[in-house]
């Protein structure tokens, strides 16, 4: 995935500016009324025929919720960590009108970015209602809300009860180490920068970035970095020279082999002492990403330890 698109996550997210009406008309005595970023409507109070459009912030509490998905789009492949076995299920990226219509859904999931191509959520409402994902919210919010929406928030506490107690154990096996200064970066060749992975509230807010502040760890400040956690591979060592350890997530391995023909990356202190680990999936996802990154985090710090 180039870093255009994930990019887009950016692009053009301001707010819809009016109220839209979900599409088929349900059942008045089987429907919830909800109040979301694209309205207030009716949604089937139990959805038997759902459409998510991004597969990882929209997949992901939809599986968690135990939603019946019908289709999905943008990555054919889903990460192996997220239970759900619907390959066949893949009906393209984009997503088109006529794809979505067909599978003829009574309920959309769809990453909340108007007026995007790979996220169409201004094109689907007259298909049928949608609810929307907020990718600068941090998964355990997105779940919560859908939970609300729902009728579902038993499922979601469940499941956010079951993250938090992997979480405390994750703090009392590293607590000797969560003092050490860490980071998780992206490289991108093409631009000649890494990017810092961020948490909430922040210029780059990623998956990893929200588990590392959950865990408790201790990152780069985003103070002074720019539009999207971006650093020249120049600079590299003025913002990484203190950093004792780096999970570096990837899509291909020429990102990966751009960091190795860096000199200035092979004088970082995290790389000469062999603290620097690549990982994938990294840089969005829901509740199921976050519980997988706990584990990447988990073989960094124990590095520290050692």
């Amino acid at each position: 995935m180039s870093i255009i698109s994930r990019r887009q996550f950016i692009l053009g997210a301001a707010g819809l500016g009016a109220t839209l009406l979900a599409g088929p008309t349900l059942a008045q005595s089987s429907v919830r009324t909800i109040t979301t970023s694209v309205g207030t409507y009716d949604i089937p109070a139990d959805p038997k025929r759902v459409v998510v459009i991004d597969t990882r912030l929209d997949l992901e509490p939809a599986v968690a919720l135990g939603l019946p998905i019908v289709g999905y789009s943008y990555y054919q492949d889903i990460e192996p960590w997220v239970p759900y076995e619907g390959a066949d299920k893949y009906i393209g990226t984009p997503p088109s009108r006529e794809a979505v219509l067909a599978l003829d859904p009574d309920l959309i999931v769809c990453t909340d970015i108007p007026e995007s191509e790979l996220w169409p959520i201004d094109k689907l409402s007259d298909i049928a209602p949608v609810l929307p994902v907020d990718f600068n919210m941090h998964w355990r919010d997105n779940l919560t809300r859908m939970g609300d929406w729902l009728g579902r928030r038993d499922r979601a506490d469940a499941f956010i009860a079951a993250y938090e107690a992997e979480v405390e154990a994750f703090k009392i096996k590293h607590a000797a180490v969560l003092n050490r200064k860490v980071a998780a970066i992206w490289s991108s060749p093409d631009a000649g920068e890494i990017n810092i992975l961020m948490g909430v509230n922040t210029p780059q807010v990623t998956a990893i970035g929200q588990v590392l502040d959950d865990l408790g760890g201790i990152t780069v400040s985003p103070e002074g970095l720019g539009e999207y956690g971006n650093v020249s591979y120049e600079r590299m060592d003025e913002i990484l020279a203190d950093v004792e350890g780096i999970v570096i997530d990837h899509f291909e391995q020429s990102e990966l082999d751009a960091l190795e023909t860096s000199p200035v990356w092979s004088r970082l202190p995290a790389v000469k002492a062999g603290r620097a680990l690549p990982t994938s999936g990294a840089y969005y996802g829901g509740g199921y990403t976050a519980r997988h990154l706990i584990g990447e985090w988990d073989k960094l710090y124990s590095l520290l330890s050692a």
